[in-house]
């Protein structure tokens, strides 16, 4: 049986409540690192949009990916809501290096979602996933020395990407050069892209606010 455990300040964000109405058993305690921890294995950092763009101006930002790592689990960051959409005046160029050093230079996936709704439903399927470990690839402390595993690792964490997906799109392409410049109707031609996410993925690419 695994252990969801919150953060107490997460009590406030009424995510802890929303889990437990999908029958999620939630022990809530201060966590070190992280929101939740899924059975001392899975950390996961949540950050709305607005305070994801605060912590890059404060340097917050790292600090916190330090010490995802340093919990030797496998990390997860999700951001709520369009990081490219908020009130600070910052560049859509500094938001997107960001991202990319928390993905590629801490290799913590960051992915984003559209609500508390469905955060909720992505900490479920890392719950699944976790339980059903078969599509789940775990990266606990390591960076892949192989360079196609290393690029995989990369693919897998573009949003809305996982393993097979990732699979199929370095399979497709042949490298991770002729995915990122490859348009919208060449994306679309990957099972398991669709029109939406073939355009996320090409505004991904170009640092464009429509994320």
């Amino acid at each position: 049986m695994y252990r969801l455990t919150a953060d107490n300040r997460e009590i406030n964000s009424g995510i802890p409540a929303m889990l437990k109405q999908h029958n999620i058993d939630v022990q809530m305690k201060q966590l070190y690192a992280g929101d939740y921890m899924i059975d001392n294995k899975i950390i996961i950092e949540r950050k709305t949009n607005t305070y994801f763009v605060q912590s890059i101006v404060s340097g917050r930002l790292f600090t916190q990916c330090a010490k995802l790592r340093k919990s030797k689990m496998v990390p997860l960051m999700i951001v709520e809501g369009s990081p490219f959409k908020t009130a600070h005046d910052v560049t859509p160029e500094a938001v997107k290096g960001a991202l990319l050093a928390v993905n590629l230079s801490w290799q913590i996936p960051v992915i984003t979602s559209s609500s508390k709704e469905d955060t909720v439903q992505l900490i479920i399927t890392a719950i699944k996933q976790y339980i059903n470990p078969q599509i789940f690839i775990k990266h606990v402390g390591r960076k892949p020395k192989n360079i196609q595993k290393q690029q995989h690792y990369f693919v897998q964490s573009l949003p809305g990407v996982g393993p097979a997906l990732a699979k199929r799109m370095l399979k497709h392409f042949g490298s991770v050069t002729n995915l990122v410049n490859a348009d919208i109707k060449m994306l679309r031609q990957v099972e398991g892209i669709g029109k939406e996410k073939a355009a996320r993925l090409y505004n991904f690419f170009r640092l464009t606010r429509d994320y």
